[in-house]
């Protein structure tokens, strides 16, 4: 993992830690979503902040009666609406920060990028890409086998041919821009049903290798593994046709 990359993945780790709101984690969905949830609880904040009143008072029947204990929220019968108004707001506050976590991530990561490259997937240029094979790891040496495989697949590995231009170096940058412009994204990019790196939980290291550039993306997800390995082999074989595979839509 490069430093980009792995800095924007403790940012992003951190964001999720600081969060208590069910669902505002930067990468339970995308940054305009975050932005959508935040304006629904703020509008849901404002209802309940209306219906409150600091004066309200309660009937004599229902407090003040001297076999009930006067609770506060029982005292002003609109107490309940500031608890909300309260819960909606700091609810909306996380969904925000979420969407500036993925956004900052993907302005650093994206930060310098030529346009073409950061809107247009590496993986676009089949032209440039010599082969496509499975990444395979050992597995550890003290699981049972059981008859099982003793490697298994985590991803794949993309070859690119030498292009003017091109270094590890510059070629890990356009990934990691890319990998967070997709986290921005949601992870749900139906115009790249071919890149690789848009499912959620994926990885990738460039490397010199011989006369070419080799990308290893990889996910400890089996699920998100065999999706990377498809997605790479069907850049391979492009179809107008082809359906986009997301990780975040499997059963």
């Amino acid at each position: 993992m490069s430093y980009m990359n792995w800095k924007s993945s403790m940012l992003v780790m951190l964001a999720a830690c600081a969060s208590s709101t069910p669902g505002a984690r930067p990468h339970d969905m995308s940054a305009a979503q975050h932005e959508r949830s935040a304006e629904e609880h703020a509008r849901a904040a404002e209802a309940h902040a209306g219906h409150y009143d600091p004066k309200a008072k309660a009937t004599s029947t229902v407090c003040g009666a001297q076999t009930r204990i006067c609770w506060t929220s029982v005292e002003n019968p609109t107490a309940e609406h500031l608890r909300a108004a309260e819960e909606h707001r700091r609810h909306a506050a996380d969904h925000r920060a979420a969407s500036t976590t993925l956004g900052d991530a993907e302005a650093r990561a994206c930060a310098g990028i030529d346009p073409d490259d950061r809107d247009i997937s590496p993986f676009d240029h089949i032209e440039d890409i010599a082969s496509v094979e499975p990444l395979e790891e050992e597995l550890s040496p003290s699981a049972p086998s059981r008859g099982l495989p003793l490697r298994r697949t985590v991803g794949a590995v993309v070859m690119f041919r030498v292009r003017p231009g091109m270094t590890a170096e510059w070629l890990q940058r356009i990934v990691d821009c890319h990998i967070a412009r997709n986290a921005a994204l949601g992870h749900v990019v139906p115009e790249m049903p071919s890149c690789p790196l848009v499912p959620k939980g994926v990885d990738a290291r460039v490397t010199s290798a011989g006369n070419g550039f080799a990308v290893a993306i990889r996910s400890d997800d089996p699920a998100v593994a065999r999706e990377v390995l498809e997605r790479a082999r069907r850049s391979l074989q492009p179809s107008r046709d082809a359906a986009p595979v997301t990780s975040s839509n499997r059963p």
